[in-house]
């Protein structure tokens, strides 16, 4: 977003936001909203079921409003905002997992509350304001503004949640990442793991290798890291061994090279339910690996550029001290670590510990508690 688009925006929400303010607030209401897909998922989803199932009589509004590029995009985003911003101002209760312009433009009235539940699981790569240099302009100016509370994983994520965020520390609660409740249940897990491998047969009796890198770069120059060369892994692995690739759902899919692999994911298909149906997972900083910690299940990290990504955007974690799983430079060593098939998990447990404390099966239920209670 420009910084004319932005100020634009910024006039047209606060016009609005002043008018739905003579509207009275609905005390049962709860908005849940997310600018990052199309559909409910992630924290969001979580949060939906269990306001569902343990405060029935709450209204829920879900506004579902992908950020879109191209003018007739933007125009449309903007009309989806609007409708947002009424929700804004005439709702109790408002969630987020991702920025969202309604909230930033202005203060929201004081019978509204307004909480993050960032939808990452844990401080890895610094993100929001927090990101080295800071976020450029009009970003600056407006990003993580007006929170009432954010909800971190754990203790440790507690400060960069703070500084990203820009949300004080006391307001930072570490009541635990809601999606990763689901890696207490094993009904469900054991359910998901036969619904994926149902609709991809091709992975039935095969040892799941899921790679699921993050991005680079940043906005409309968002890209593919290219570090993997699938052909030759693919090469180089037992056809006991299914090859998968789950892109980032807010990369362009035909910008990201897909040959050599068994079975392509739908970029915006659920991240948790691929990592259920996985037996190793490859990645790079992507924050998938909380997730997948919690499932203690072999992981290689594929950090060809982790000296560029700590000048840019910068990491929480050290990775050469502090990570789980096995650290390679290129793809030869991604089919080296597979190929052997000796793992250490030992390590993973004391890594849960320090950095998802909070996720213990029971973080949407502590959310309701909080924020809505009888």
């Amino acid at each position: 977003m420009g910084s004319g688009e932005y100020r634009l925006a910024s006039l047209l929400l606060r016009a609005v936001g002043w008018l739905c303010s003579w509207v009275p607030i609905r005390g049962d209401r709860v908005v849940l909203a997310t600018a990052r897909l199309p559909v409910l998922e992630g924290n969001l989803l979580f949060l939906d079921r269990a306001i569902r199932e343990r405060r029935p009589r709450a209204r829920v509004v879900r506004l579902l409003e992908p950020y879109s590029y191209g003018f007739s995009g933007k125009v449309r985003y903007l009309l989806r905002l609007v409708r947002g911003m009424y929700y804004l101002r005439t709702s109790a209760l408002v969630v987020v997992d991702n920025a969202w312009l309604p909230v930033h433009v202005a203060p929201h009235r004081a019978g509204t509350t307004v909480v993050q539940v960032w939808h990452a699981a844990g401080a890895l790569k610094r993100f929001g304001v927090d990101v080295i240099g800071g976020p450029a302009e009009p970003e600056r100016t407006f990003l993580h503004r007006h929170y009432d509370y954010a909800i971190a994983p754990g203790q440790r994520a507690v400060i960069p949640w703070s500084r990203a965020l820009r949300t004080p520390p006391d307001r930072v609660l570490p009541l635990g990442t809601p999606r990763t409740d689901l890696f207490f249940d094993d009904a469900a897990m054991a359910a998901i793991r036969a619904e994926v491998i149902a609709t991809h047969p091709a992975l039935a009796g095969r040892r799941v290798v899921l790679y699921a890198p993050t991005f680079r770069g940043r906005g409309r120059d968002k890209h593919d890291p290219h570090a993997l060369d699938a052909v030759a892994l693919r090469a180089r692995l037992p056809a006991s061994h299914a090859l998968v690739l789950k892109s980032h759902p807010n990369l362009d899919p035909s910008g990201v090279a897909t040959a050599g692999f068994d079975v392509v994911a739908d970029p915006g298909s659920d991240m948790n339910a691929w990592l259920i149906a996985s037996d190793i997972l490859v990645t790079d900083y992507s924050s998938s690996i909380f997730e997948w910690a919690l499932l203690r299940r072999p992981l290689v990290l594929l950090t060809d550029d982790l000296e560029a990504y700590e000048r840019d955007p910068g990491l929480y974690l050290d990775y050469r001290t502090e990570m789980v799983g096995v650290q390679v430079a290129d793809t030869d060593g991604v089919a080296a670590a597979i190929v052997a098939d000796q793992w250490d998990l030992g390590a993973y447990d004391a890594f849960i510990a320090r950095n998802l404390d909070g996720c213990d099966g029971h973080a949407s239920e502590r959310f309701v508690e909080r924020f809505l209670p009888r």
